[in-house]
């Protein structure tokens, strides 16, 4: 089975970082995996190295993502080397699979993963049409949660060819990599708190995690954020504002996250929303305890509401951090049922999924 993965790039993103984890699975199983891409100056340098590292070919289209004439990139690519399928998975590259879908064979099969419980174009009603014809186009889409699976099944007014698969997490990668050497220094007299994620200013809430290190003891409290984005400066704004700068630590982009995660006493996930957080699923392997936002994609992935916070409500947040701090007997619970948990959401078992789906699709 030689299949082509087109994705908008190997950037920072949760969908992104999901395919050098379950990519290399699928290689072993023999499968040719193949990935293309846009703005190959936004990936992530150790994403691209472990695709190759694991037989991966890597496609690159010059182009920004957002050009239509990306159609004709993807168009050339699948004739030439004649995939039996292609799995589109963001927008707008997925418009443009859809597009290219008219000019390849048709005995290629497509596929769309939808990653995200928000679509902002469901807010333009005019745009359905469109959004239908775009979903026609592929012989099956997977939505990562129930939650997502509803949404896109109310806003195109059907459910055909739609299957759920929840995203998975290399668990075997994440306990390897606690204990690891970080060139982060972590403060051992202070409790040290770490965020995982981008700086969007959208779905990520940085704001009310600093807003929650402000009521917290400054000198027993550290907060640490691993990421980037256009919203990072906003952010330390805020940070100096409420006069706790010198608690916070941006970390910038790292490859290292799991060595952090199992490095830190308490990881946290502050979110306005998510599809199915990768965040979550690799705190709660790691050796760390871990609290979110009660929202969806992270309230559905939690032993329970020990692990949540309202979503925006700083109080509550420093509430559940001070207690946690306090109480080792509650910290090693959190930290073992966690660990448990997590279980069910083995990275092997997605793949596994993902590959029945693929020999189904090309039977149909």
């Amino acid at each position: 089975m030689k299949i082509l993965h087109f994705i908008n790039n190997l950037g920072s993103g949760g969908a992104e970082k999901l395919l050098t984890d379950i990519l290399p699975l699928m290689s072993k199983e023999g499968l040719e995996v193949h990935v293309a891409f846009c703005n190959r100056k936004v990936n992530v340098e150790a994403y691209e190295k472990r695709l190759i590292e694991n037989g991966i070919t890597l496609h690159s289209f010059e182009l920004n993502f957002y050009n239509p004439l990306n159609i004709f990139s993807v168009v050339r690519l699948i004739n030439k080397e004649k995939f039996d399928l292609v799995h589109a998975h963001l927008f707008p590259t997925q418009y443009w699979l859809a597009a290219a879908s008219y000019f390849v064979p048709q005995k290629v099969k497509l596929i769309k993963t939808e990653h995200s419980v928000s679509n902002e174009r469901k807010d333009y009603k005019i745009l359905l049409p469109l959004e239908r014809w775009m979903y026609s186009r592929y012989h099956n889409i997977i939505n990562i949660t129930e939650q997502v699976h509803e949404n896109l099944a109310n806003w195109l007014g059907h459910s055909k060819h739609m299957s759920i698969i929840e995203n998975g997490v290399n668990l075997n990668q994440v306990r390897e990599a606690a204990g690891k050497k970080t060139d982060v220094t972590f403060d051992e007299t202070k409790f040290n708190l770490l965020m995982t994620g981008r700086f969007d200013g959208i779905f990520k809430d940085q704001k009310t995690l600093v807003k929650s290190l402000s009521l917290l003891p400054k000198d027993k409290f550290s907060l640490y954020f691993a990421g980037e984005g256009k919203a990072m400066d906003d952010i330390k704004a805020y940070a100096e504002e409420l006069n706790v700068t010198e608690n916070v630590h941006f970390l910038g982009m790292r490859t290292d996250v799991y060595t952090l995660m199992s490095a830190v006493d308490l990881n946290i996930l502050s979110s306005n929303k998510e599809g199915l957080s990768g965040v979550t699923l690799e705190s709660l392997a790691s050796n760390s305890p871990f609290l979110g936002s009660d929202v969806e994609g992270i309230n559905n992935i939690v032993p329970d509401q020990r692990f949540l916070y309202e979503r925006g409500n700083a109080n509550q947040l420093a509430e559940k951090i001070l207690t946690i701090a306090n109480n080792s007997n509650l910290y090693q619970e959190m930290r073992i049922e966690g660990n448990r948990f997590v279980q069910k959401f083995d990275i092997q078992t997605m793949a596994d999924k993902y590959l029945h789906l693929y020999q189904n699709t090309l039977r149909a």
